[in-house]
């Protein structure tokens, strides 16, 4: 089954605009690797944005055991990963996605 595609902002946008609650489900979000480590809770995370330069929208959590593969990607990399919406940090202003995975990274398959 194919999920929705939705840019980062897009996504952002909607939570910021109160309309939030329909997009959290799996989605696959496309946007500009902003940050690419640990979040503040030591996991694997790549934070996405719509252009380099602009602070992320969205942070997308991998599995702890996922370390690894946040080799494949680098900052400004324009990345499409798939994942559970949670919902919007207030404390962070960003979008929270858990158990993401990396479907794209410059157009091409990990």
């Amino acid at each position: 089954m194919e999920t929705d595609r939705i840019e980062a902002k897009t996504l952002y946008d909607a939570f910021k605009q109160g309309n939030g609650d329909q997009q959290t489900k799996t989605q696959r979000i496309t946007g500009i690797a902003t940050y690419v480590g640990p979040d503040v809770y030591a996991l694997p995370s790549v934070e996405l944005s719509e252009s380099e330069g602009v602070p992320g929208r969205v942070l997308c959590v991998l599995p702890f055991g996922d370390y690894l593969k946040l080799r494949k990607v680098s900052k400004k990399d324009r990345v499409v990963m798939e994942g559970n919406v949670l919902g919007f940090s207030d404390e962070y202003d960003i979008v929270v996605v858990k158990q993401c995975k990396i479907i794209e990274v410059n157009g091409k398959k990990p």
